[in-house]
């Protein structure tokens, strides 16, 4: 293996410490405020740089990092965005022990609130923080159930994306594949088959299966049913098969 030069260890060095430069200054601009004042204020343009902002997906720099997605949250609170900025420096490995043990202590004190108002992007992200930081076992292997079902309802509707035409909208339900599923089941591959719309239970009993979780982390376990509702309620594979439903008693979501 090739040992770095000076000039190379000393632009690594550089580097890293563009990732984190200012790191103390932004969390100390928290210091003094609660939960409950961060929840009271929403980010407004005058609360940005728009000078400064960039296209970059991840500026290096941490401060246009932060102020490009403070500008990407206008409109949400800044309890919203003091949780992603506990994040970002987390990632950028910013005194993570102290980080994430206030990130854990918002987590704890309101997960209603967050469940409620973050985006599921950064759900997940609270979910990948947990897995990466916690020390609690069962915590994370829960919240791997929600990165397995994000990522599969991701590659999913990838492979759709890439098999529709460009000028496509919304492809239509065929009525003959629709009556087959309803009929009975369909093989699929590997001794698997579709679902069996309208009456299949294996969606209620996955939720059950979930509920299970209560007893060994209750906060975990309602992090990963927040976002199996969620997933109820947008344009996913799961809403149209709640569409397709007609069994009461093997429906899976919340009324």
């Amino acid at each position: 293996m090739t040992t770095p030069s000076n000039w190379q260890r000393k632009l690594l060095l550089v580097f890293r410490s563009e990732k984190r430069l200012n790191a103390g200054k932004v969390i100390k601009n928290y210091d003094g405020k609660s939960f409950d004042d961060m929840k009271a204020t929403t980010i407004t343009e005058s609360m940005c740089d728009i000078e400064t902002l960039t296209d970059e997906r991840k500026s290096k720099a941490l401060e246009s990092h932060l102020n490009n997605l403070k500008h990407q949250s206008l409109g949400e609170s800044e309890l919203c965005f003091y949780h992603n900025t506990l994040i970002i420096l987390m990632r950028r490995k910013y005194k993570i022990d102290k980080i994430f043990a206030e990130f854990e202590r918002l987590w704890v004190a309101e997960n209603h609130y967050l469940l409620e108002n973050l985006s599921l992007r950064w759900i997940v992200s609270a979910c990948d923080t947990f897995i990466d930081h916690s020390d609690n076992v069962n915590r994370a292997a829960i919240l791997m159930n929600v990165i397995t079902l994000m990522n599969t309802v991701r590659a999913y509707e990838t492979k759709n994306f890439l098999q529709a035409s460009p000028d496509a909208e919304s492809i239509a339900l065929l009525d003959e594949k629709t009556d087959i599923l309803y009929a009975g089941d369909l093989s699929l591959y590997d001794g698997l088959t579709y679902f069996r719309i309208g009456t299949d239970d294996s969606l209620r009993n996955m939720r059950k299966r979930y509920h299970k979780f209560h007893k060994v982390d209750k906060l975990a376990t309602t992090i990963l049913l927040a976002v199996f509702e969620k997933l109820q309620n947008n344009q996913s594979a799961f809403a149209t098969l709640r569409q397709l439903h007609r069994d009461d008693w093997s429906k899976w979501w919340l009324d």
